[in-house]
């Protein structure tokens, strides 16, 4: 009798690990950072990406004004594309507050250039039927 009810334990345990791995992988989810991502002026790894592209240090060199160059680096930041790796991992789970903490790979490809950093993302899930709410911790990425 002891070793079913130790069965039965195992075996819940399984199916919460699984349903914390298809809220992070949600499309909700997904589609949160990538807004969260893309909707950022400032985004430091679309600024990292574009230092070393060589299609935008040529046409800032071929621009004949600030004017022009501001024109053409805001142009190259609005082009980003972001994507989630398919590999989204469970960090952590907290079954009383419904929160999963998440880590994925972000990718940002802009003109000839990409770039990837590991982010930590949760979802937390709301008890009157909206989609979970979805936050992205902020990270250090230090460009030089």
């Amino acid at each position: 009798m002891a070793r079913f009810v130790l069965l039965l334990l195992l075996s819940g345990c399984g199916e919460a690990d699984q349903s914390a791995e298809r809220e992070c992988r949600s499309s909700d989810a997904r589609g949160s950072v990538l807004k969260v991502f893309s909707d950022d002026e400032n985004n430091k790894l679309v600024t990292y990406t574009l230092k070393y592209s060589s299609s935008l240090e040529a046409m800032m060199n071929a621009a004949k004004s600030e004017t022009e160059k501001v024109a053409i680096l805001e142009s190259a930041k609005k082009s980003a594309v972001y994507s989630l790796d398919g590999t989204i991992l469970v960090k952590s789970r907290d079954k009383a507050g419904r929160e999963v903490i998440c880590i994925a790979i972000l990718s940002v490809a802009v003109l000839d250039t990409s770039a990837e950093k590991e982010i930590e993302f949760s979802v937390k899930q709301t008890t009157d039927g909206r989609p979970p709410l979805v936050s992205v911790s902020p990270f250090l990425f230090k460009v030089d």
